[in-house]
């Protein structure tokens, strides 16, 4: 494989950056009681939003970063360093940023889900908008599942049989909207299965309600609603989620049950050879379930990926950090996500020439560069087939159906690799061969760090790389030391965030509840 890598150089284009993480606008104001439809259609717009920013940016790109996949490069300033090494504090505003903006766009979330239930309970909805009206709490209901997961998946211990039931573990459930209280009177951490159960509740509603409005509502608009890369969520989105939450929690038996339900969807297909590496640019494609709407009017609200890797401003001779030659190496030489996913770059780290490969997975969407500063920008990918099919395989092989686990296994690469011919494993070598193939199909997309955590395993960086081209040194000199000897051990504390040092000083009841590992 090296080799290859070696020459792969002599064909190398190279690619500039884009830059800001996406932003949502702020919360809709709510002084006023919704009187219609068209009142709650205003806050499920944004909760589209908020599905938007939560899947973008640094929001996805943290999580990777800290895992195993990248090594920072000297001269980067320190960019993604404090992600890389894992040295977060209760106050570093990359963890603390998030759990607040969540809250933030909860109470609006909340006040749209109460208000939306009160007109239809009450028959304030006319029976002809009634189908709507449910589809947008529905949305709503589907928006704060999502929110509330990210914080049990990034804020919370890995979730066991043993710490289910724990007090102070899960999340702080607010799902009521009081304009009389803030942060100092919200309640202490719930358990894991409190917040469990509201985030399966509320997919489930949503799921009935979607899944009520694809069955019941005007076919031109519920057959756009059921089509690769909607802009809009349906019931497939809403089951991919389920079977992803089913996955962390280790509910293997839904999680089997639901990403079938999702892969055997006829609306649905893997990506296959070319089009598969154009859907990082166009960002259109037969495997995209959902992706947040965004267009060059709107391109300040589109994705930003890339500058997690790379200078904005010095791209391409100055990048934040590189892929370690370990996942490079992985990738079959027929693979396509090798040329789809990295790029072969020369660059100057500390005025020294060097050679390497850079993270490419989101080159930019050309349709969404209307400027400099809007270059190289893309939509939102959240669901993906792919990612269905590996939790089907990891959830087939955890409950002893091995046939469909390697059915599984073999239908990704098989969409992957030019010419695959199928493995039959069995064992730990199945076990691996699927933990080995999410790990590569879905860097950079926010899933390693909590699979590492879920699995049980530590890791270390590989730091070994080579001289790529004459008249360079090799890359790996000029790693940064502390970055390349970070080490996790299993169970390590930094696979769970810290809840935000402001939180802890004006909440009374979040007393003795700040994850290990972070002091008060």
């Amino acid at each position: 494989m090296k080799k290859l890598l070696y020459s792969l150089f002599a064909a190398s284009v190279l690619l500039t950056s884009c830059d800001m993480d996406v932003k949502v606008p702020g919360a809709v104001e709510v002084p006023d009681a919704i009187q219609s439809v068209s009142g709650l259609e205003k806050f499920r717009n944004y909760a589209y939003n908020c599905l938007r920013s939560v899947s973008a940016g640094s929001w996805v790109t943290d999580p990777d970063l800290q895992a195993d996949y990248y090594i920072g490069l000297r001269g980067n300033g320190g960019r993604s360093s404090r992600q890389i090494q894992g040295s977060y504090l209760s106050s570093s505003s990359e963890t603390s940023d998030k759990y607040q903006s969540i809250y933030s766009q909860m109470k609006s979330i909340n006040f749209a889900i109460a208000e939306g239930q009160r007109i239809i309970d009450n028959g304030l909805v006319a029976d002809e908008d009634l189908l709507d009206a449910n589809r947008y709490l529905g949305e709503l209901k589907f928006t704060r599942a999502y929110q509330y997961f990210y914080l049990f998946d990034h804020y919370c211990q890995p979730y066991t049989d043993s710490n289910a039931d724990q007090k102070g573990l899960g999340c702080q459930l607010v799902t009521v909207y009081d304009p009389m209280i803030d942060h100092t009177q919200y309640p202490g951490r719930s358990t894991l299965n409190e917040t469990l159960q509201l985030i399966n509740k509320d997919l489930s509603d949503a799921y009935t309600a979607i899944k009520d409005y694809e069955e019941q509502g005007p076919a031109e608009v519920t057959t756009e609603i059921q089509k690769p890369g909607s802009a809009y969520l349906n019931s497939a989105t809403v089951r991919a989620m389920q079977a992803r939450v089913a996955l962390t929690t280790r509910d293997y038996n839904n999680a089997y049950k639901y990403a079938k339900e999702v892969t055997e969807n006829p609306a649905f297909a893997l990506a296959q050879g070319n089009d598969y590496v154009a859907m990082w640019t166009t960002d259109q494609s037969s495997e995209l379930l959902f992706v947040p709407f965004a267009d060059a009017s709107e391109s300040a609200n589109a994705a930003s990926f890339f500058d997690a890797y790379n200078y904005i401003s010095e791209y391409p001779t100055r990048v934040n950090c590189i892929p370690t030659m370990y996942w490079l190496a992985q990738y079959d030489d027929n693979d396509i996500r090798f040329d789809a996913f990295f790029k072969a770059m020369f660059m100057t780290v500390d005025a020294q020439p060097t050679a390497a490969y850079t993270m490419n997975k989101y080159a930019g969407n050309p349709t969404l560069n209307t400027s400099s500063s809007n270059a190289y920008k893309n939509k939102a990918k959240p669901f993906r087939l792919s990612e269905q099919y590996l939790i089907l395989a990891e959830a087939a092989y955890e409950t002893n159906k091995s046939s469909d686990a390697i059915s599984a296994l073999n239908t990704l690469r098989a969409a992957r690799i030019t010419n695959y011919e199928e493995e039959r494993l069995s064992g730990i070598a199945l076990r691996d061969a699927i933990r080995l193939e999410r790990g590569m199909e879905l860097i950079g997309e926010g899933f390693r760090l909590r699979d590492l955590a879920r699995w049980g395993l530590g890791f270390s960086r590989y730091a070994e790389y080579g001289v790529m081209a004459s008249g360079t040194v090799d890359v790996a000199e000029l790693f940064i030391a502390n970055d390349a000897n970070t080490v996790y051990t299993p169970g390590d504390y930094r696979y769970t965030w810290p809840l935000p040092y402001d939180e802890l000083q004006i909440c009374p009841a979040l007393a003795g509840q700040q994850n290990p590992g972070y002091g008060n």
